[in-house]
């Protein structure tokens, strides 16, 4: 290959490089959190406590709130999350698939620990104590 046909061909794979750098996330740029369901926001739950989803964890957990509190999770998560109660919480309960930006409002009307986990992610665990 003579000398200018191998400069322009490397010429070309460096400036490839460096699109793909750039397209694998290299550049300082970060996208704008997911947006919050609406209605969903600390001042329009109603009094209702909030968990976060976020970073495929649930926050904050464990959550402590008396008895007749409604809980609501916010997936703040770019993946889908559905949370359901552990065996022996003393009320089941379980969401749909809760995409970015939705909620799930659960109420809890009996004292206990429940434990919970995501049914899609099954190491995201949590737990609401409730008391009287």
């Amino acid at each position: 290959m003579p000398k200018h046909s191998r400069r322009v061909f490397c010429s070309a794979c460096i400036a490839l490089l460096v699109l793909a750098c750039l397209a694998a996330g290299c550049s300082s740029y970060q996208a704008p959190a997911a947006p919050v369901a609406t209605g969903a926001t600390a001042a329009s739950t109603g009094g209702a406590d909030s968990v976060t989803i976020k970073n495929f964890a649930f926050d904050p957990s464990p959550i402590t709130v008396k008895t007749g509190t409604a809980v609501i999770w916010i997936n703040q998560d770019s993946a889908p999350h559905i949370i359901v109660s552990d065996t022996g919480s003393p009320t089941a309960f379980s969401s749909d698939s809760l995409s970015t930006g939705t909620s799930y409002k659960f109420t809890f009307t009996r004292t206990g620990t429940y434990t919970y986990y995501c049914s899609i992610h099954p190491s995201m665990k949590g737990t609401v104590i409730v008391l009287s």
